[in-house]
C-alpha cells in the first residue's frame, strides 16, 4: 500500500481493516527484569464480532504479574484525528491507539486510566504513573 493510500484511510480502516485484525504483546522475562515496575506481562486487542456502528468494538485482554486469570474488557472506539479513541465499558476508563511503524500499533492509557476486574480483584493502569502507560503491539493471531 502506498503512503498516500495509508494516509487517506481512517485510523479504524488502517489498523483494524477486517474482523480478524488483532495485535498482541507478551513481555519477555528479560524485559520485565529491566522494568521491575511494569505489571503488564501480556496484552492483546482484537475486533469483536459484533457490529456497533458507528463505533468499532474492541476486545482487550491483559495479564498482570502475580494475578491469576487475567483480565478482559470491551471498548467502543471511534476515529479521532489520526488515531482511535476508545472508551471502556462502564466507567472503566479509556485508551488511544495510534499506528506505528511496520504495521504495529501503540496503545496508550488515557487520562482517565484503565480499570479491570476479575474474580481475583481489581487492577488499574494510570497514565500519570508507573511503567504501564503505553504498549507497542504487533499484528497477531488472537482468535
Amino acid at each position: 500500500m502506498s503512503t498516500q493510500a495509508a494516509i487517506a484511510q481512517s485510523p479504524r480502516d488502517q489498523m483494524f481493516p477486517n474482523a480478524d485484525s488483532c495485535y498482541a504483546r507478551a513481555y519477555t522475562k528479560a524485559h520485565l527484569a529491566k522494568h521491575s515496575g511494569q505489571q503488564v506481562v501480556g496484552i492483546s486487542v482484537s475486533r469483536t464480532r459484533e457490529v456497533d456502528e458507528p463505533y468499532l468494538g474492541l476486545y482487550l485482554t491483559l495479564q498482570l504479574r502475580g494475578v491469576p486469570g487475567g483480565f478482559q474488557a470491551y471498548a467502543a472506539c471511534e476515529n479521532e484525528a489520526g488515531h482511535l479513541y476508545c472508551t471502556m465499558e462502564g466507567d472503566a476508563g479509556g485508551f488511544q491507539i495510534d499506528p506505528a511503524e511496520d504495521g504495529a500499533i501503540i496503545l496508550s492509557v488515557s487520562s482517565l486510566g484503565m480499570s479491570f476486574e476479575n474474580d481475583n480483584g481489581f487492577a488499574t493502569l494510570e497514565r500519570s504513573e508507573g511503567d504501564d502507560r503505553s504498549f507497542l503491539m504487533r499484528p497477531a493471531l488472537c482468535h
